[in-house]
């Protein structure tokens, strides 16, 4: 076995398919299937069954990828330190965690969560302004950001992208709408109804909107661009979805209601390359303590 073989078990473990591990990992599909063929022969068991839409690990499977992950928190935190020569990061000036979310009430309650945890784990004050997905990267690059969190993963040759686990999702709908009587709903439902799709927050349209779309979702995809032109779309019996809204609760007028079947939104961490600002694995173990990501 390797470092990268192990990479990829987890991978295909934590996104349920080898061309979603792929993408994750910046490799071709192919690449993935030839390793873990490979791999399986090495340990003389299957490691997945192939499934239509996907794989499903085998227990042994499951068993050696929770395995795998402790080896490689710590060899990341090995490289880390070689990277550094051991050294401590600057506590001088803030650390900027850049988030690639739409800005609305209640949001500021993820966001002082991101804060707290962030803090404790990096040993510094954290701000977390927002970022628009357009503009992340060139923010990350400019050194304006010292990491961002996005929706679904942020790729690029000269960055370093993990994922800190998953969060639910549901939709979000004005007091007033059909469904905003029922307890919960379903994507057939929905399809009858607009959906939200917001302009300049790519990480979302694909991550959220695309995940659903996957599904069979088939609502009319509505590109809104402000405040003004998404309570434009509610008033005219839209909808939008909403990550982490048993965080941040609805606005004033609005109204969450469940999703059956509904899609787990990867949440991804993304630095330079060759940053060692934040230390990833205590991070993303801090998150998972509170519960925040599944």
């Amino acid at each position: 076995m390797n470092v990268k073989q192990l990479r990829y078990v987890c991978s295909i473990v934590e996104l349920g398919s080898f061309s979603a591990a792929a993408a994750h990992e910046g490799v071709s599909v192919q690449a993935v299937s030839k390793s873990m063929a490979e791999l399986e022969s090495k340990l003389g068991a299957p490691l997945f069954e192939r499934l239509t839409g996907g794989v499903r690990p085998t227990p042994f499977c499951r068993a050696l990828a929770g395995r795998a992950r402790r080896v490689l928190d710590e060899w990341d935190e090995l490289e880390r330190f070689a990277r550094t020569g051991g050294r401590a990061a600057s506590t001088d000036e803030p650390f900027r965690m850049g988030f690639c979310c739409l800005e609305y009430a209640g949001v500021d309650r993820l966001v002082s969560l991101i804060s707290v945890v962030s803090s404790k784990v990096i040993g510094r004050s954290v701000t977390v302004p927002f970022v628009p997905c357009d503009t992340a990267l060139d923010e990350l690059r400019a050194g304006r950001v010292d990491a961002l969190i996005t929706l679904g993963p942020l790729e690029a040759d000269d960055v370093t992208c993990g994922s800190l686990g998953g969060m639910t999702s549901a939709a979000l709908l004005p007091p007033g709408h059909p469904l905003a009587g029922r307890p919960e709903v379903t994507i057939d439902e929905l399809g009858d109804y607009p959906v939200l799709d917001p302009v300049r927050f790519e990480h979302f349209s694909r991550a959220v909107v695309g995940a659903y779309a996957d599904l069979g979702l088939r609502s009319e995809r509505v590109r809104v661009c402000g405040h003004d032109e998404a309570a434009a779309l509610m008033r005219r019996g839209g909808y939008s979805f909403i990550v982490a809204g048993n965080i941040t609760g609805a606005e004033a007028d609005g109204v969450i209601r469940p999703i059956v079947d509904a899609a787990i939104i990867p949440v991804c961490l993304t630095t330079m390359r060759d940053s060692s600002a934040i230390d990833y694995v205590g991070f993303r173990r801090a998150l998972v303590r509170l519960g925040l990501f599944s």
